[in-house]
């Protein structure tokens, strides 16, 4: 199983985001230096109640520290840009790291970001396919025609390829049947490209989606991916009661605002707007002492063939020694005895 660190880029409006961006460095070396294979970003866009760092540039700015590591955004919300804004970001970070980036791609689903960008929330799937056919041509052709809905192009040459040919690596977000159907009809698992289940949902969801991935996957005559990639809570202590006092409150303070987006009653499809600390965790956070983790997470790489997990290891205000003994145990107690 490798290991990767899910840099949470999400801060409270105001906070000195220097020093931020400083423990997002430092937590990346000290993930280097216990063994984890890679770092991810994921991303919404910075306003109202909280500031998130962009999730190309703080990889870019994030890459020398990561040495051999891969780099992967998961997810870009990519409906909300144009893709040949992406395409271009993506092959500079590609090009100053040596080829290690992975493009990790959703559609969104949150509609008061496509409201904020002046964009029609219902037509972002379309958009979101369109722009990543765009984007794949422009890595892999040399000239490109295209014509759709919501974009076009003529002769469209992008001057900047990525280091990896044909193309890197895609991760595609999904949280319902319908969506994990579509990541697997449009990825290429012989390039790299996977699923990456969302860190919201609960274990027994994602094992049931897992299965609906492969299955389609199965059907189209594609070949199952060699690496496939979780995104999970997780917060390791000496014991649980511990991980549950030291993290509890930041858990809180950030799906409070999503269940505001209408996370719960949304992508979740729940019927509750907010959870207490108990209905969070269940089946959402991988917590406890480092045997109770590697329990816990021994079951779900056993109900999904997980072969990477995407350790979100940080929330909204959490203290940076919190986040680094989590990172710390996870490499040097946790992933070992799962491997």
């Amino acid at each position: 199983m490798k290991l990767t660190l899910f840099i949470n880029a999400e801060h409270k409006e105001g906070d000195d985001l220097t020093r931020r961006f400083a423990e997002h460095t430092e937590q990346v070396r000290v993930a280097r230096d216990v063994g984890f294979d890679g770092v991810a970003v994921g991303m919404h866009l910075s306003y109202g109640s909280s500031a998130w760092f962009p999730p190309l540039e703080l990889l870019t700015s994030l890459a020398p520290v990561a040495g051999g590591m891969s780099l992967a955004t998961s997810m870009l919300i990519l409906p909300l840009f144009h893709p040949l804004h992406v395409a271009q970001q993506a092959a500079y970070l590609d090009i100053i790291s040596g080829g290690r980036l992975i493009l990790g791609v959703a559609p969104g689903w949150t509609e008061d970001e496509f409201r904020v960008m002046d964009l029609n929330y219902k037509t972002r799937i379309s958009r979101y396919v369109e722009s990543l056919t765009l984007i794949q041509r422009l890595f892999t052709d040399e000239e490109v025609d295209f014509k759709g809905k919501h974009f076009s192009a003529k002769g469209l040459k992008l001057s900047m390829k990525p280091v990896q040919r044909p193309r890197p690596a895609m991760w595609y977000g999904g949280s319902v049947a319908n969506a994990v159907a579509r990541a697997a009809e449009l990825a290429d698992p012989s390039l790299g490209d996977s699923w990456v289940a969302s860190s919201h949902l609960v274990a027994d969801v994602i094992t049931k989606q897992a299965g609906v991935f492969q299955d389609r996957l199965d059907e189209l005559g594609k070949s199952r991916p060699q690496e496939f990639p979780l995104l999970r809570n997780i917060v390791v202590a000496e014991d649980r009661e511990t991980a549950l006092r030291d993290a509890g409150p930041f858990l809180e303070a950030s799906y409070r605002i999503f269940g505001q987006w209408g996370l719960f009653t949304g992508p979740v499809g729940g019927d509750k707007e907010q959870l207490d600390i108990e209905e969070l965790i269940e089946g959402r956070v991988i917590i406890g002492s480092p045997e109770e983790c590697v329990e816990q997470l021994v079951a779900l790489k056993e109900g999904t063939n997980l072969t990477r997990l995407v350790a979100r290891v940080q929330w909204l205000g959490m203290d940076q020694d919190i986040v680094l003994r989590t990172i710390k145990l996870l490499g040097e107690r946790v992933a070992p005895e799962v491997r």
